[in-house]
């Protein structure tokens, strides 16, 4: 079991980057008809356009991209144009979807909003409603998903019921059935990009049941690719609890989850091998190589064989691509795809930093660069930076840390996206580490998480796909930043030099509490960090932080000096995750056993009492500390901190003790004992109760009344 899960944790976090590619090509299929070929849309008309709104339908219908971009820009500056409201409405289409090939996001939403307005004017709402939707696709594409879900539908979706000036009630009532069945599927990507699976999956078929109505192949191809891709975002959130089943030794539940993910699996590739079948039997090239490559993910889990043979398939479609963004970014992934699927070694380091050794390495490159020459050619400045850095990546693997160098900093030049950016900015300060320029290292660590707190308060973090990899890929930056600032502070000799160090290092420990906690409760999470930290409450209160890293743990003492600030002390244990992981397991699973009579978890309890309390004993009692309060990290939150054992006393017999998520995240208050409130409850009588992992039962306890008349006697 463990190591299946291992496996499969490895496979889905080395695909983990292509997440976070601008449009998130392979899990947005097009769902509108505006998305088809501009020069096939405009046939019917061209014989009558200007000549640069032609000549930029031509470079559009060749891949070049920027050049009909210029035309149709060039075109809108003509004085002229103010006499065909038409032709502008259709140029200003046309460019919508134009900037959409090259990741100008902004300016696409721009152009249809006047295109949107234009129509309403005229009253035409058949094409009000199509432009909502591809409105909406392209707030999705921003990670804006609420905001798309609003214009498609309205906020309170019920009963398939939507508001009446939504893009579905509009195609709806005026009997649009091509534009209905495009809102409900791009609805369902925008529930799915916000972990609504179940609502995506009946958005998606709603979708279906249209398309296959009118008969419409193009349709339901895209309808198959949401369900398949929404079926396999489940088979990954419970993966997810697999491994945290796992991790807590709740085998029984690990291996409940890891049916229901081998279950969604299994129905995420019938829906891609349908979208295959049905995009060959439309000759649609573009369909079917995000098909092939959403098999390949599937496939490497299950059907191991037929991988390499799919893999191929989808290289052989790639060449026949006419050059586009969707062509790039295909490539960046085919590159990574190939080398998870062919590795010489077993992998377990995160999918970011991640070095694949494999005899496709060289084929990898090519992709990578040819990746580059297209998103130069259509001056796609984003994608260019993406295949630059993940080039980088692969010298950095290789220890040719200048050329790394060189192409890292390139891809930190030409990017903007904070998604993108965090990437590089973490690859520059791994690569400055490796030769030896920490405080280099530092700054790239620092700009590296300064872009994950724009991302945090920026909507693209509520796309569930970037929650999922939040462990692999996003928590490493922070530790390994605190790992550089921690040894740093080993080094330092002055007093001065050390505090100062730990003061900086604090605020990351909490930076990291906050993104675990905005990454966890996703959309509904509106924190901030507070700026009275715990310590100054009252002189006789100590905090313990524990930071988690590779191979030590590490204690943080922070105590109040009596002048509104505070002084704290580190101390390191060398202790690896792993071992870590299995000596707080023992503690915690000896602790559940109401059988152990002996007490064997007091060996335990003391282990762990050795590593948070005694070497601070000298500064808690010079200081009389009362209150002692712990911001536990990771696994070290599923133990009960009261149960520390010194040998002869618990440490609830010490002192009093309270939890907090972090220094800051607490708005720490005196609180007044005559208006406190209890609730006090407790098993009176036996119980079943029923979970996700099966059926549990509970005996009765029996001194629960007699202790809750107590507490409240005593309150």
């Amino acid at each position: 079991m463990q190591r299946s899960l291992q496996r499969i944790r490895r496979v889905q976090a080395v695909l983990f980057f292509t997440t976070l590619i601008l449009c998130l090509w392979l899990g947005h299929p097009s769902l509108t008809v505006g998305h088809k070929v501009i020069a096939e849309i405009a046939t019917t008309q061209s014989s009558g356009l200007t000549h640069s709104v032609q000549q930029g339908l031509k470079l559009y219908h060749v891949g070049e991209i920027q050049g009909a971009i210029k035309s149709w820009q060039a075109y809108l500056s003509n004085q002229q144009r103010h006499s065909n409201f038409v032709e502008e409405i259709s140029v200003r289409t046309y460019l919508a979807r134009a900037y959409q090939q090259v990741g100008q996001i902004p300016e696409a939403i721009a152009q249809l909003k006047q295109v949107i307005a234009y129509y309403r004017q005229k009253n035409e709402p058949i094409k009000v409603g199509r432009m909502l939707t591809e409105q909406a696709q392209l707030y999705s594409s921003l990670g804006q998903h609420r905001r798309a879900v609003s214009i498609l539908c309205g906020q309170n979706q019920s009963n398939a019921s939507c508001i009446p000036d939504s893009a579905i009630e509009i195609a709806h009532h005026h009997s649009d059935d091509l534009g209905e069945v495009a809102a409900w599927g791009s609805l369902g990507n925008a529930h799915r990009l916000q972990g609504e699976y179940e609502q995506a999956i009946q958005d998606f078929n709603r979708s279906y049941k249209i398309a296959k109505r009118i008969d419409n192949q193009t349709y339901i191809v895209s309808t198959f690719d949401g369900l398949a891709n929404t079926y396999a975002n489940l088979a990954k959130s419970n993966q997810r609890r697999a491994e945290f089943a796992y991790e807590v030794g709740d085998k029984k539940a690990a291996q409940k989850f890891q049916q229901y993910t081998v279950a969604h699996d299994n129905q995420a590739i019938q829906y891609f091998e349908q979208s295959l079948t049905f995009s060959r039997s439309q000759n649609d090239q573009v369909n079917e190589l995000r098909s092939l490559l959403g098999l390949v993910k599937l496939y490497h889990r299950q059907h191991q064989s037929i991988v390499n043979n799919t893999l191929q398939q989808a290289l052989i479609i790639l060449d026949k691509l006419p050059d586009s963004r969707n062509k790039a970014y295909a490539a960046i992934q085919l590159a990574n795809l190939l080398q998870i699927v062919n590795q010489k070694s077993d992998v377990t380091t995160n999918a970011v930093i991640q070095c694949l050794k494999s005899e496709s390495l060289p084929k990898s490159i090519e992709l990578l660069n040819k990746a580059l020459t297209i998103t130069q050619k259509i001056q796609d400045r984003e994608g260019e930076a993406f295949a630059k850095g993940r080039l980088g990546h692969i010298y950095e693997c290789e220890q040719n840390y200048q050329q790394a160098i060189n192409l890292t900093q390139q891809a930190l030049t030409g990017t903007v996206a904070d998604e993108n950016l965090y990437l590089w900015a973490w690859q520059a300060g791994r690569l400055s580490k490796a030769t030896g320029k920490v405080q280099e290292a530092i700054n790239f660590y620092e700009k590296s998480i300064d872009s994950l707190k724009n991302l945090r308060s920026d909507l693209s973090l509520q796309q569930r796909d970037f929650q999922f990899d939040f462990r692999d890929n996003v928590e490493p930056v922070y530790r390994e930043f605190l790992e550089l600032r921690v040894e740093q502070t080993n080094n330092f000799i002055r007093e001065s030099d050390i505090q100062n160090n730990l003061s900086s290092i604090l605020p990351i420990v909490d930076e990291l509490r906050l993104a675990e906690l905005q990454n966890y409760l996703g959309n509904n999470c509106d924190l901030a960090l507070i700026q009275k930290p715990v310590p100054l409450v009252g002189k006789k209160t100590a905090v313990f932080s524990s930071i988690i890293l590779k191979e030590r743990l590490a204690i943080i003492l922070t105590l109040a000096d009596g002048q509104q600030k505070f002084k704290s002390k580190v101390f390191l244990f060398p202790v690896k995750n792993q071992e870590l992981k299995d000596i707080i397991n023992d503690l915690r699973i000896k602790l559940e056993k109401r059988s152990d009579l002996e007490n064997t978890y007091k060996a335990r309890a003391q282990q762990v009492y050795d590593w948070f309390i005694r070497p601070f004993i000298a500064d808690l009692e010079k200081e009389k500390i009362e209150t002692s309060v712990f911001i536990q990290d990771g696994i070290l939150r599923s133990i009960p901190i009261a149960a520390l054992f010194d040998g002869k006393q618990f440490l609830i017999e010490k002192y009093a003790i309270a939890f907090a998520p972090a220094l800051t995240l607490t708005n720490p208050q005196q609180s007044n004992p005559e208006k406190l409130r209890v609730l006090a409850f407790g098993l009176t009588q036996s119980a079943t109760v029923e979970t996700d992992a099966g059926s549990k039962s509970f005996e009765l306890l029996t001194q629960v009344q007699s202790e809750v008349k107590a507490i409240t006697t005593i309150l």
